[in-house]
């Protein structure tokens, strides 16, 4: 029986190394354009990689740029870097989570 959980543990650890790794890498942080907005920060892994959509909170902050979103082409240690702001005016945007929709699959950042 011990030999055969071994195996078993052994077998599923394996299966880790063949996880595909996110072509980005992001990071949050306080913006200067305000308490009540933060700052996300995207960098491409990879030589090419597409963002094509950014959700904060499960969509509870929205995008506060002025110019409007459209999808970005980032090459190998390339950042992009968008504002948000809570839903509501003046409500803060405390980022917990961050689900990014690229053209190499949808990946999400956990912030605790």
């Amino acid at each position: 029986m011990k030999k055969q959980l071994c195996a078993l543990l052994l077998g599923l650890s394996a299966f880790s190394v063949y996880a595909e790794q996110a072509p980005i890498q992001l990071k949050s942080g306080p913006s200067n354009a305000g308490r009540t907005y933060s700052k996300v920060y995207i960098t491409s892994n990879v030589d090419s990689v597409i963002i094509k959509k950014i959700i904060v909170n499960r969509g509870n902050c929205k995008d506060a740029e002025y110019l409007p979103w459209k999808p970005i082409r980032l090459n190998f240690g390339s950042t992009y870097e968008r504002i948000f702001t809570g839903k509501r005016a003046g409500t803060p945007c405390n980022v917990l989570e961050v689900a990014v929709d690229t053209n190499q699959g949808t990946w999400t950042f956990n912030f605790k």
